[in-house]
């Protein structure tokens, strides 16, 4: 049995390295300003697209508007039968908590839902999880 020597340390096995501490007495030697970098031409490029003409058909503005809307929801409050709010299912309100449903000659229908507090808000109320929502009135 032999006895086990530790090898020496050496300055090859490890190295000290020097750190000066920043001094804090002037904030301008510890911080530098920011400069913007300018806009070169090669940083980004602007894509110029014509709009197409067509022959005896009218613009129509994509997005926007209020989707076309659907008779055949009725309901009955201050002193009035009123027309509710129907749309295609593709294009009923997103984040309302649910999609009622309306299917009027085998084609599905969605009612339109809103807050409570939007102008077009009708009495009718549905709850959904995403809390208590409003039925749109037809416009």
């Amino acid at each position: 049995m032999s006895i086990y020597v530790p090898p020496a340390l050496n300055a090859v096995d490890f190295a000290l390295t020097a750190h000066a501490v920043p001094s804090i007495a002037s904030p301008a030697q510890a911080l530098q300003s920011y400069t913007v970098p300018s806009l070169a031409a090669v940083a980004f490029a602007l894509t110029a697209y014509t709009a197409p003409t067509y022959m005896d058909i009218g613009w129509e503005l994509l997005p926007g508007g209020f989707p076309t809307q659907y008779a055949g929801l009725r309901a009955y409050y201050n002193g009035a039968v009123r027309e509710l709010c129907l749309v295609a299912v593709a294009d009923a309100a997103t984040g309302m908590g649910g999609v009622p449903r309306v299917y009027k000659g085998g084609t599905p229908y969605a009612v339109y839902l809103v807050e409570t507090t939007d102008p077009n808000a009708t009495p009718v109320r549905v709850r959904t999880w995403a809390g208590t929502k409003a039925v749109r009135v037809k416009t």
